[in-house]
This record gives C-alpha cells, sequence and structure tokens, in this order.
C-alpha cells in the first residue's frame, strides 16, 4: 500500500479514553496513538503500516488469530471471529467458524436454538461486502419474536450487545467475514473504513497460511479416524469405543490434531479441517 492511502486513515474514533503509546517501546507495530479529546484517539498512518507487516509476518494461523485478538482489544472489542459462509442449507453455524475467542458455549447454544436459518447479519453478508452491524440494546435485529429474545439473552448476558461484521473472501473468491462484538459502541464510519481494510488483509493472508498448512500436513490413520468422528458429532468417550482405545488416547489424537492444526479448540480444528478438504476427502470406514 502507497503513502497515500495510509494518509488516508488518519481518523478520529471513539475507541477508548485516554491511549497514549510510544513507539518507541513499540516498535514491531503496536498501536501508535495520541490523546486529543476525552474518548477519541488519532489512528495514525503509523498503526496502518505496522499491522500490515506484523500480518504480512506471521508464520502460522495461530499467530494470525494472535494479531487478530490484539487488533480486537485495540478497537476496544471483547470478541472477534473468522468465519466462512455458511451454506444456504447449513443447520449449524460451528462448522463455519475457523477461529474465535467466544466462549464455546456461546456457539453450541447458537447452534441449539437454531439461529443461523434466519440470521440478519448472515444474510447480508450474503448480499454484499459492507459492513454489517447489530445493536441488542437499541433497535435489535430483524427475527421472529422468540428468536429476538433468545438472541438478547444470548448475546447480552456475554457481554456482546454490539457487534460488527466485515465481508471478506479469498484468492479463490470464496467469501467470509471476520467479525467484533462487545460492550463499546459502535464503530464509527472511519474506524469501520480500517478494520475493514485490515481484516480483508487478514483473510487473504489467512488463505495463504492455510494453503501451506495443507502442502505440509501429515495425519495418521488414527489421527484422521478420531478427526472424522469428532466432525460427525461423536464425544471422545464415543470416540473411544468406536475406535477400541482408551479416551485418554483419544485425549492424545486431538491434542496432536489441535497441534498440527493449529487450532485452539475441538471445534476450531473441525473448522480447519473442513477447510482443508480433510474430511470431506477422507477414506475412513464410517459403519
Amino acid at each position: 500500500m502507497n503513502q497515500s492511502v495510509f494518509d488516508a486513515f488518519r481518523v478520529l474514533g471513539p475507541a477508548g479514553n485516554d491511549l497514549i503509546e510510544s513507539s518507541d517501546r513499540h516498535r514491531k507495530g503496536r498501536a501508535v496513538m495520541e490523546r486529543v479529546l476525552p474518548g477519541e484517539v488519532v489512528y495514525r498512518t503509523n498503526y496502518v503500516a505496522d499491522l500490515y507487516g506484523e500480518i504480512n509476518d506471521v508464520e502460522t494461523p495461530s499467530e494470525l488469530y494472535a494479531r487478530l485478538r490484539r487488533l480486537a482489544e485495540d478497537f476496544k472489542f471483547q470478541n472477534f471471529v473468522v468465519l466462512f459462509l455458511p451454506q444456504v442449507t447449513d443447520g449449524d453455524i460451528r462448522p463455519s467458524v475457523v477461529a474465535s475467542n467466544w466462549n464455546g458455549a456461546i456457539l453450541a447454544e447458537y447452534d441449539r436454538l437454531k439461529l443461523l436459518e434466519n440470521s440478519p447479519i448472515i444474510a447480508g453478508l450474503r448480499r454484499s461486502d459492507k459492513p454489517v452491524e447489530y445493536d441488542l440494546e437499541t433497535g435489535g435485529i430483524k427475527r421472529p419474536a422468540e428468536e429476538q429474545n433468545a438472541m438478547r439473552k444470548l448475546f447480552v448476558e456475554n457481554d456482546m450487545p454490539r457487534g460488527v461484521y466485515f465481508g471478506c473472501h479469498d484468492k479463490t473468491g470464496r467469501r467470509g467475514s471476520i467479525g467484533f462484538s462487545g460492550t463499546r459502541s459502535l464503530p464509527s464510519s472511519d474506524e469501520k473504513a480500517i478494520l475493514h481494510l485490515i481484516c480483508q488483509h487478514v483473510f487473504s493472508r489467512l488463505y495463504a497460511l492455510m494453503s501451506d498448512l495443507g502442502e505440509k500436513l501429515v495425519l495418521t490413520t488414527r489421527e484422521l479416524e478420531c478427526l472424522v468422528w469428532s466432525a460427525r458429532g461423536k464425544t471422545s468417550s464415543e470416540c473411544a469405543t468406536i475406535l477400541g482405545v482408551a479416551e485418554s488416547t483419544v485425549a492424545g489424537y486431538i491434542a496432536s490434531l489441535n497441534r498440527k492444526l493449529h487450532a485452539q479448540n475441538k471445534t476450531q480444528m473441525i473448522a480447519i479441517a473442513y477447510e482443508l478438504g480433510l474430511i470431506s476427502n477422507a477414506n475412513v470406514d464410517l459403519r
């Protein structure tokens, strides 16, 4: 990106209070900010430029997720999620989630309540790449009444009353999104412009890292069997019975899979495996 583009993103936004960080202390890309008014921050050219450099330098998906978590913190969001857009026929959101710092119980409850089908956020992302926002403490979102109440209870009680999702796409044209949520106010237009720019770069980098991961990945037969059965909804105990091994052995397989796939948990492991085609192409006897 050239300097003129970076200059266009020197903007004001209500991302926090009294933030002063020294570029000398954060040479490797932490935000360069200065206080100008209470509750307002100037995001300088250096922030976007250094962040682009950091994203380019990450070598694994887990490093990229860690940087994305810091990005959320920089903008005073508590949560982030990276997902590929679900198919219209999909009933659950979890297989589409590649990375998130959400409590796993939130995703499980979201799917139990069947909230994906009428999701206005997913519908909006399917229509265009424009940012899609929600605020459950003001106008709510367009859903059937019973879903509206369930959605508000689930997200407000978990400190996720407001959020914004940015449409992204990878090199192949596959579409996805990176979303941020929390208790802060909805981001300004300028903040959204910066976040959208960075999110697209993160999504493109994720595709490159995933491609490299798929080319180098080697799984044992048992790991692959454990992965496929886990993707079919089996618990570790059930996998152990099916495979004829101890539950502690299955736990070892899961730990190894998480390490090889750079996943932080079982849900993320399955999502990454789907994306790499490991499950659909697996030669595993499911009888």
